[in-house]
Formats: C-alpha cells, sequence, structure tokens
C-alpha cells in the first residue's frame, strides 16, 4: 500500500504502539528520497520538501505535499538554527495518509545507511534543543547530504 486514502485506512494500531511522548514542533525538513536515487533517477528528482507537525524520540509527523511510498528511506535536512549548523537525520515512512491536497506522514527515525555516523540517534539531543529554543525560521537551501 502507498498512500491511504483516509485515516481508517492508515495503520490504525499505529497509536496503540506509540512509546514515545510528541512534543509540538513546526520546521521545515528537505527531503532526499533515498530509494529514488538507487533506481537512476536524478538528486533533484528525489528531493521534496516536509512540514514537520511534531516529533518523538522515534520520529515526527510531517506534511508535504507528495505521496511517500510505505517503508521508503530518506535522508531529512533540517534547517540551521541558532548557531547550530543544519541538522541531518535518517529515517523511513511509516504510513501516508492523503489530507484533501496534501500528505500527512510517519517518519520513523532509524539507520538507513551502513557508516555509523548516519545513525540519527547520535543527533536526537540537537533535533529536542531545537523544538525547545525557538528562533526565526530560516529557509531551507538545496543540498540534503552531509
Amino acid at each position: 500500500m502507498m498512500v491511504a486514502d483516509s485515516e481508517k485506512d492508515a495503520c490504525a494500531p499505529a497509536q496503540e504502539r506509540r512509546r514515545f511522548s510528541r512534543f509540538g514542533a513546526t520546521m521545515p525538513v528537505l527531503t532526499l528520497r533515498d530509494d529514488l536515487c538507487k533506481g537512476g533517477r536524478s538528486r533533484d528528482a528525489a528531493k521534496c520538501r516536509l512540514r514537520m507537525q511534531d516529533f518523538s524520540l522515534g520520529g515526527f509527523k510531517a506534511e508535504t505535499e507528495v505521496p511517500l511510498k510505505i517503508n521508503e528511506h530518506l535522508t531529512m535536512r533540517l534547517p540551521a538554527h541558532g548557531n547550530h549548523p543544519p541538522l541531518h537525520m535518517t529515517g523511513r515512512v511509516v504510513h501516508c495518509v492523503r489530507r484533501e491536497d496534501r500528505y500527512q506522514v510517519g517518519i520513523e527515525f532509524c539507520q538507513t545507511r551502513p557508516e555509523p555516523t548516519a545513525s540519527p540517534w547520535h543527533r536526537i539531543s540537537r533535533l529536542f534543543s531545537m523544538a525547545f529554543k525557538p528562533t526565526a525560521e530560516r529557509p531551507l537551501t538545496e543540498e540534503v547530504d552531509e
């Protein structure tokens, strides 16, 4: 299943499986759809923008204009924050639900590349810092790689 047409078609038990509390955090996320890059597509065609709505230790909820595939691997870039450089994390899509002209997606943090530095767990504390010390939102640049 690629996209659910409504919330009831989505993975309903997801809320019951949630292990971590959620924190509200609205910020842009530039995403590289890693699986599309492997398929021979250009990096530009594999980029999409998400709008984070909330997050937890396990992942985050976002909106996008592009339907994402369940289990698709992503490399995500959050904007620079204060004196900190942009934050890069990896994850996979766990759900994607159509909402009128947009899609609500759930992203699970997980290591999707073999190098040890690709682990999102090395960067999760920075995500909390960004969420609890709001600054003026900065536009995303088009670079996703570390």
